[in-house]
């Protein structure tokens, strides 16, 4: 599971591709920056005071 931070957030608008559909509003979600990010800190995010690292469970 990858989290995604609500402040690299953005959309993109773009024509209907069946006539007389209109525009559809696309939500574009970008990746967490992690060490990159200046509010992270040892695996937590300081912003929003939550952990960001999310260990896989294995399916049995």
């Amino acid at each position: 599971m990858i989290k995604y931070c609500p402040d690299l957030t953005g959309f993109e608008i773009r024509e209907s591709y069946l006539r007389g559909g209109g525009t559809n509003k696309t939500v574009i979600l970008n990746h967490c920056l992690k060490d990159a990010c200046v509010a992270y800190k040892n695996g937590k995010c300081i912003k929003y005071n939550n952990n960001v690292e999310i260990i896989k469970e294995e399916k049995k």
